[in-house]
């Protein structure tokens, strides 16, 4: 029995489903990926092409050409990046860990270009952290 992961857009305007399991889990610390993604790095999912299933808003879709790299897709209404296709793995597409609409229990399998790592993440564990929002 296939088992379907939804996923969307901060929106909901882009909506798709996952179908089976993923093929790898990696954050990416690459210069490219902070600028492009507004963070320290980036956790992608990667699936087959065949395994990733939109079912709504695919007119509202809009693709960035990344140089000779790939294709970055994100929500032309709320910005919100969907996934990536990276010409150096055909037939893969990178999914945004952060546009999954529900828990999933994917865990990162490694780290690529742990030379541009800002230096806390290592430690990330011993910053203070809180259950919810703090108070002003």
């Amino acid at each position: 029995m296939e088992s379907k992961i939804k996923g969307s857009c901060h929106c909901g305007s882009v909506q798709f489903e996952l179908k089976n399991d993923q093929k790898l889990v990696v954050n990416c610390h690459c210069d490219e990926c902070k600028k492009r993604n507004g963070s320290a790095f980036s956790t992608y999912i990667a699936v087959s092409e065949n395994d990733l299933n939109l079912t709504e808003g695919e007119h509202s879709l809009i693709q960035y050409e990344v140089e000779n790299e790939g294709i970055k897709y994100f929500c032309s209404e709320c910005g919100s990046p969907i996934y990536n296709k990276n010409y150096r793995f055909p037939g893969l597409y990178m999914v945004f860990y952060g546009a999954f609409s529900q828990a999933v229990n994917f865990k990162p399998s490694f780290n690529v270009f742990c030379e541009n790592k800002q230096n806390w993440v290592d430690t990330i564990k011993n910053i203070t952290s809180f259950q919810g929002a703090i108070e002003r």
